[in-house]
C-alpha cells in the first residue's frame, strides 16, 4: 500500500474538515459544519468532491462509495496542487522570523486550504492543469510578507510600502503586521507621506493588543501614532512597562510615545546612529536642557544636526550659544543647518544679548566660510525695513565682505546675481567702498557688479525706502580712482541693456554732477552713459541759461556725430540779434573736427548755413558782415571735406553735405549781390537829384543875373566884378588831392578836370554875382550849360567820380 500523499489534512492530533476546513477531532462530526468524518488519507478526494457540488451532509458517504481508483485519482491530483502550497509556506517560514508577529505559516496553510482544488477543465489533458492554474493567480501573501519585512527593516521602497497599505485590508495577522510595521519610528514618516488610513490602522493596533499581548508595546504605540491621542490607562500601563522592555528599540518607541527624557537619553547613546539620531531630534524637539549641556561640551556636526531640526524657534536659554559654539569647532560652522533654523525668528525681534552673540560669530566664524554662506545670512539678519539701524547687522555685512573678498573672481562674480548680495549693496559704507571698488576692476566682476549697482532698488524689496540714493553713490565710488579706463565699455554696456527703475533720476543726477565737477571726465561720462544724453543736457540747459555757454562745453567733450544735433539747436531758435555770436563757435567747431569727421562736420555747417541763409535773406543787416565772412571761409571748409574721408562710425551718413551747404551759399551770394545793386541804383538815383537840383539852382542864378545885369548899368557891373575876379581864381581845397581829382575828364573844355568843376560850383555857392564867376573862368552861360550838362552825366555813369566829387565838394576850402 502507498503511503498517504501530503494534502494538509493533518495539524498535530487534530484534522481538517473537507467541508469547512477547520480542524477538530478526527473521527467525529465537525462541530462547525456538520460534515460527517472523513479519513485525513481522503481529504483531497472529499475536497475534490465538494468542489464538484457534493453536499457536505452526504459528502462521507460518497467518499465512501468512491472506487478507491477514482478516490486515489482524486486524491493524487489534490495533492499536486497542494505541492504548491508546501513550497510557498517555505518562503513563508522563512519571511516570519523577520516579523513581530506569529503564526503566519498555519493562516497561509489554512487561506490555500480554503481555495483549493482549482476548476479543472475536462479538455485539458491531466499532466499539467494544476500547474498552468496555480501561476494564474498567483500567491500574494508571498508578496506581502516580502514586503512586510523590507518595511521592518526601515527604509522600505516605494513598492514595498504601498504593497504593504493593502495589507492593512487584512483583518488577520497581515493587516495587524502592517499596522505594527508602518509605525514604527524609522516608518511613519514615509506612510504619512503616503496618506496612510490613519483609522484602519488605530482599529487593527487595538486588535493586535488583543491578540497579541506579548507585542502590546508595540500595539500601544501603534494606536498612539494613528490617532494622535492620550493613551487610555490601560496602553499607558503598558508603554510604561515597554520603558524597560529588554528590546532596546521597543524601549526606544516607549520613550518617543511618552516623551520620557531619561530614556531618550540612554537611546541617545546607542550605537545606533540613526536611533540616537531620532532621539536627539525628539530630545531637541522639547527643549531638553541636558541635551544642550551635552551638544556644547561634547557635540559634533552630526549631533548638531540632529538638534537643529527639530529644535524650536523659540530656543530655551544656552541653545545659541551651544549650537554656536558647536559651528566655532566643526567645518562648515553648520552654516546651512544654523540659517534654516534662524529663519524661523526675525532678526530684529532677537533679544539683544542674542543679537550680540549672532554677531560675535559672523566676525568670528562666518567670515571665514563660503560667501554663499554669509549672503543666506545676511539676507535673514537684513530682512527688516528698518535693518541699518540695527548695529549688529553690520557684523554680518562685514563677513560679506571678508568672504567675498577671499574667493576668486569668477566664483565672487557668480554671486552678485544673488538678491542677498543686492542687499548687501544697499548697507554697503565707506569701508566697503574700496573692496567694491578693487572688484570692479576686475575682468570677471566688472559687469555684474556695475547691473547689480543700477538695478538695486529693484531686486530689493522695499527698493527705495532700503536704499534711497544707494546705487547713485555706489556708482560714482566705483566711477572714481585708477582703472577707470577698464569700467568704461562695460559700464555703458550695463547702460544700454539698464531699462531703468524708480531710482533713474538718481542715478541722472549723480552723472550730472560729476560733470560739472569734472571737465577732465566729461567725454568719458558723455561716452558711457549715451541713453542718458538727453536728460544730462536737459540738466545743462537749466543750470546755464546761455546757449554758447552751453555749446562751448559741450561739442569738444561729446561724440562728434552729435555734433549736428548740437548746432541745430544753437542756431535754430536763435534770435536775429544774437545769431552772429552764435555762429562762430560753430565755424571753429567746424574747423576742428571736419578733418576726421567729414560728414557730420558737414551736416552741423549745413544746420548753421541755412539758418544764416534764411535770416540774411530777411533783410537783417547786422548779419551781412557774418554772411560775407562765411562766404570768404567756406572754399577752404569745402577742400577739407572733399579731402578727409570719413571714418567707419560716419557710415550712417552716406554723403557729404557740401550741396546742401552750397545752396546756401548761392542764396547768400545772390542776396548780397541783389543788395548791392539796389544800393548803387540808389546811390545813382540820390546823385542824379543832386545834380538836377544843382542844374535847377545853376538856371535859376542865370536868370537872376541876366535880370540884374539888364536893369544894372555898365560902370556900375564893372566896379562890382573887378573886386571878385581874383579871390575867386585863387580858391583850393585845403584836403590833399587825389589823382581822381586831376584826371583830364574833358580836354577842350574850360573845366577839364574834376576839381575845375568842383571849384566853379564851390565858388558859386558862396558868391551871388554868378556872371563874374564865369568871367573868372572864362565861362559864358552857352559854356556853362554845355560843360555842366556833360559833367552831371559824366557822375552818373562814374560811380567813384560822383563819390569824390561828393567829398570834396563838402570838404573845406580856402
Amino acid at each position: 500500500m502507498h503511503p498517504p500523499l501530503e494534502n494538509g489534512a493533518r495539524r498535530g492530533a487534530q484534522v481538517r474538515c473537507p467541508a469547512c476546513t477547520r480542524f477538530h477531532t478526527p473521527g467525529l462530526l465537525c462541530p462547525r459544519c456538520d460534515c460527517g468524518p472523513v479519513p485525513p488519507e481522503r481529504y483531497g478526494a472529499a475536497r475534490m468532491l465538494v468542489h464538484a457540488g457534493v453536499d457536505r451532509y452526504a459528502l462521507a458517504d460518497r467518499v465512501l462509495l468512491l472506487p478507491t481508483s477514482m478516490a486515489e485519482q482524486l486524491e493524487a491530483r489534490y495533492a499536486r496542487m497542494w505541492a504548491h502550497v508546501r513550497r510557498l509556506l517555505v518562503d513563508v517560514r522563512r519571511y516570519e522570523q523577520a516579523l513581530l508577529l506569529r503564526g503566519f505559516e498555519e493562516e497561509v496553510e489554512d487561506r490555500w486550504a480554503q481555495r483549493l482544488p482549482w476548476h479543472v477543465p475536462e479538455e485539458e489533458p491531466a499532466a499539467e492543469p494544476e500547474e498552468g492554474l496555480h501561476t494564474a493567480v498567483p500567491a500574494l501573501e508571498s508578496r506581502w510578507l516580502a514586503a512586510l519585512v523590507d518595511v521592518h527593516e526601515g527604509t522600505p521602497s516605494h513598492e514595498a510600502l504601498d504593497t504593504v497599505l493593502t495589507c492593512l485590508e487584512d483583518d488577520g495577522r497581515f493587516g495587524c503586521e502592517a499596522a505594527l510595521a508602518l509605525t514604527r519610528w524609522r516608518v511613519w514618516p514615509s506612510a504619512c507621506r503616503s496618506r496612510v488610513a490613519t483609522e484602519r490602522i488605530a482599529r487593527l493596533a487595538r486588535a493586535a493588543f488583543v491578540r497579541f499581548p506579548e507585542q502590546g508595546a508595540r500595539a500601544a504605540v501603534a494606536w498612539m501614532r494613528a490617532t494622535g491621542q492620550a493613551p487610555d490607562v490601560d496602553l499607558l500601563l503598558v508603554l510604561r512597562e515597554g520603558l524597560h522592555h529588554p528590546d532596546a528599540d521597543v524601549r526606544f518607541e516607549c520613550a518617543l510615545c511618552l516623551q520620557d527624557e531619561d530614556g531618550l537619553l540612554a537611546a541617545e547613546e546607542s550605537t545606533d546612529l540613526a536611533r540616537a539620531a531620532e532621539a536627539r531630534r525628539a530630545l531637541a524637539s522639547r527643549g531638553s536642557v541636558r541635551l544642550l549641556e551635552r551638544m556644547a561640551s561634547r557635540g559634533d556636526a552630526d549631533f548638531a544636526l540632529d538638534v537643529l531640526r527639530r529644535l524650536p524657534a523659540q530656543a530655551p536659554p544656552g541653545a545659541l550659544s551651544a549650537l554656536l559654539a558647536v559651528s566655532d569647532r566643526v567645518a562648515g560652522g553648520l552654516a546651512e543647518a544654523l540659517h534654516g533654523w534662524a529663519r524661523g525668528r526675525p532678526f530684529a525681534e532677537l533679544p539683544p544679548e542674542e543679537r550680540a552673540l549672532w554677531a560675535d560669530w559672523a566676525l568670528a566664524r562666518l567670515a571665514r566660510l563660503s560667501a554663499e554662506d554669509a549672503l543666506r545670512f545676511l539676507e535673514w539678519a537684513a530682512a527688516a525695513r528698518d535693518a541699518d539701524r540695527v548695529e549688529e547687522t553690520r557684523a554680518f555685512v562685514s563677513a560679506v565682505s571678508e568672504s567675498l573678498a577671499r574667493e576668486p573672481p569668477s566664483l565672487r562674480a557668480s554671486r552678485f546675481q544673488d538678491a542677498a548680495f543686492s542687499r548687501f549693496l544697499s548697507l554697503a559704507d565707506e569701508e566697503d567702498a574700496p573692496r567694491l571698488h578693487t572688484w570692479s576692476r576686475e575682468a570677471p566682476c566688472t559687469e555684474p557688479l556695475l547691473e547689480a549697482v543700477l538695478s538695486l532698488s529693484s531686486r530689493l524689496r522695499w527698493g527705495d525706502a532700503l536704499a534711497p540714493g544707494q546705487g547713485a553713490r555706489l556708482l560714482m565710488a566705483l566711477w572714481t580712482g585708477e582703472g577707470r579706463e577698464r569700467l568704461l565699455a562695460p559700464l555703458a554696456k550695463v547702460v544700454r541693456a539698464w531699462s531703468g527703475g524708480s531710482q533713474h533720476a538718481g542715478f541722472i543726477d549723480a552723472v550730472w554732477r560729476r560733470f560739472q565737477q569734472h571737465p577732465d571726465e566729461r567725454t568719458d561720462l558723455l561716452a558711457t552713459f549715451t541713453p542718458w544724453r538727453a536728460e544730462i543736457w536737459e540738466r545743462q540747459q537749466a543750470a546755464e541759461p546761455d546757449a554758447v555757454v552751453c555749446f562751448q562745453t559741450w561739442w569738444p567733450v561729446e561724440d562728434p556725430e552729435q555734433l549736428p544735433a548740437r548746432v541745430d539747436a544753437l542756431v535754430r531758435q536763435s534770435p536775429s540779434e544774437d545769431l552772429s555770436r552764435r555762429l562762430e563757435p560753430v565755424w571753429k567747431a567746424a574747423e576742428v573736427r571736419v578733418d576726421a569727421w567729414p560728414r557730420a562736420t558737414s551736416l552741423a555747417v549745413s544746420y548753421a548755413a541755412a539758418v544764416l541763409s534764411a535770416t540774411v535773406r530777411r533783410d537783417v543787416d547786422a548779419l551781412d558782415p557774418d554772411a560775407e565772412r562765411f562766404l570768404a571761409w567756406f572754399p577752404s571748409f569745402r577742400e577739407r571735406v572733399v579731402a578727409a574721408s570719413p571714418t567707419s562710425s560716419e557710415r550712417s551718413y552716406s554723403r557729404d553735405f557740401l550741396k546742401d551747404i552750397e545752396v546756401d551759399v548761392r542764396l547768400i551770394r545772390e542776396h548780397l549781390e541783389r543788395k548791392r545793386q539796389r544800393e548803387d541804383q540808389a546811390h545813382e538815383a540820390e546823385l542824379r537829384r543832386m545834380v538836377e537840383a544843382s542844374r535847377q539852382r545853376d538856371l535859376e542864378r542865370q536868370r537872376e543875373l541876366m535880370a540884374r545885369q539888364v536893369e544894372a548899368s555898365p560902370p556900375a557891373h564893372d566896379v562890382e566884378v573887378a573886386p571878385l575876379h581874383t579871390p575867386l581864381v585863387l580858391l583850393n581845397p585845403r584836403g590833399p588831392v587825389q589823382p581822381l581829382d586831376l584826371e583830364v575828364c574833358f580836354p577842350e573844355a574850360r573845366l577839364r578836370t574834376l576839381l575845375d568843376y568842383t571849384r566853379l560850383l564851390k565858388v558859386m555857392s558862396v558868391n551871388n554875382d554868378v556872371m563874374a564867376v564865369f568871367e573868372a573862368h572864362g565861362l559864358s552861360v552857352a559854356t556853362w550849360t554845355s560843360e555842366a550838362t556833360a559833367w552831371g552825366t559824366l557822375l552818373v555813369r562814374r560811380p567813384e567820380l560822383a563819390l569824390r566829387f561828393g567829398v570834396l565838394f563838402q570838404g573845406p576850402w580856402g
